[in-house]
């Protein structure tokens, strides 16, 4: 995934495509695209994003390579399916409001909303939560 984002980019760079921001659908896919920006000279002109608050991307964010990442706390995620799971071993009906169109069926679906987590929140959210450790994070050259 990493190789497929920075062979894009790098093809885009090297045709003078003008990029502003890149949103990527993951943290490793964004490293990719930091990596092809960095070898064009691009990194602080092109903004980045990812998601999945992966210890690398973390790093880069506090770094300035990359905007933000797309943080959902791993704690509240797993209480949200175990309730679901014994709703269905229950026979119980899920209550959700929310319903998306798969092109034939519109199907409901839970929702938890993500966090954007940027250099300002990082230690209110990531760090907080353990998710990652503030030396992982902020490594000291």
């Amino acid at each position: 995934m990493r190789e497929y984002a920075f062979n894009v980019v790098d093809r885009e760079l090297q045709k003078n495509s003008k990029i502003d921001a890149v949103i990527s659908g993951n943290d490793s896919l964004a490293e990719g695209v930091i990596e092809a920006l960095s070898e064009h000279r691009q990194i602080g002109r092109v903004l980045v994003v990812g998601q999945d608050a992966d210890l690398w991307a973390c790093q880069r964010i506090v770094e300035g390579t990359q905007l933000m990442t797309i943080y959902k706390p791993i704690d509240r995620l797993a209480e949200a399916a175990i309730r679901m799971a014994i709703k269905l071993v229950k026979n119980e009906p899920i209550e959700t409001s929310s319903k998306i169109f798969d092109g034939k069926y519109y199907v409901p679906y839970y929702v938890l909303e993500p966090i954007a987590v940027d250099k300002n929140n990082i230690d209110e959210t990531i760090i907080k939560d353990g998710f990652h450790l503030k030396e992982e994070v902020y490594l000291k050259k």
